[in-house]
């Protein structure tokens, strides 16, 4: 019998609902059997995600996505503690991972002990087509999302290529990058 994964969900006020499910995949690159749960993470109707117990404690601690819907794993994300699965995690770890291949917190989201807390992001989908149009990017201050970036897909073809940057927290953007520009450091889809 494959083991018993437990993942949870949130809608990012800190309450989360508790599911388990039996193992059905496999991420590690060297697990000795299943060690994750496939699931439409993403909502484009294709169970091609998972929901992954990396160190095998039998909790799913991180989510594998496949974005492009290429059966291969695109995007890993792990959860701040509301249940958004919303930290984006060093891919290049996992897939050059060895025994484990535990993926690495991004450095660019690692949190310092100095740094507020951790970002929250905003997923919208502006013209109701089940794509996400826009990705706002920040951290809550006085119970709202306080906008830091703001990554837009400015063509629709679902992935997303001009982020437009607020470096200076008063409400006004201060630059705009595309995606071939390294200061995109592009995040989520």
């Amino acid at each position: 019998m494959d083991p018993v994964i437990e993942y949870f969900f949130g809608p990012g006020d800190g309450s989360t609902t508790r599911w388990t499910d039996p193992a059905d995949t496999t991420v590690g690159v060297d697990a000795p059997g299943p060690d994750a749960i496939r699931l439409d993470f993403d909502g484009d109707g294709r169970r091609d995600d998972a929901m992954w117990d990396s160190d095998g404690d039998g909790i799913a601690d991180t989510v594998a996505l496949d974005l492009d819907d290429d059966d291969r794993f695109d995007a890993f994300y792990r959860d701040s503690g509301a249940g958004l699965w919303d930290r984006p995690v060093d891919v290049g770890e996992v897939r050059g991972g060895g025994a484990g291949a535990t993926p690495r917190e991004s450095p660019e989201h690692r949190p310092q002990p100095s740094e507020r807390p951790a970002d929250r992001v905003l997923r919208l989908d502006l013209d109701a087509d089940g794509t996400i149009d826009a990705e706002l990017v920040g951290t809550e201050k006085a119970g709202r999302l306080a906008g830091e970036r703001l990554y837009v897909d400015s063509d629709g073809d679902g992935t997303t290529d001009v982020v437009l940057v607020d470096r200076d927290g008063d409400g006004t953007a201060d630059a705009a990058y595309d995606r071939r520009d390294p200061r995109f450091s592009r995040r989520g889809r």
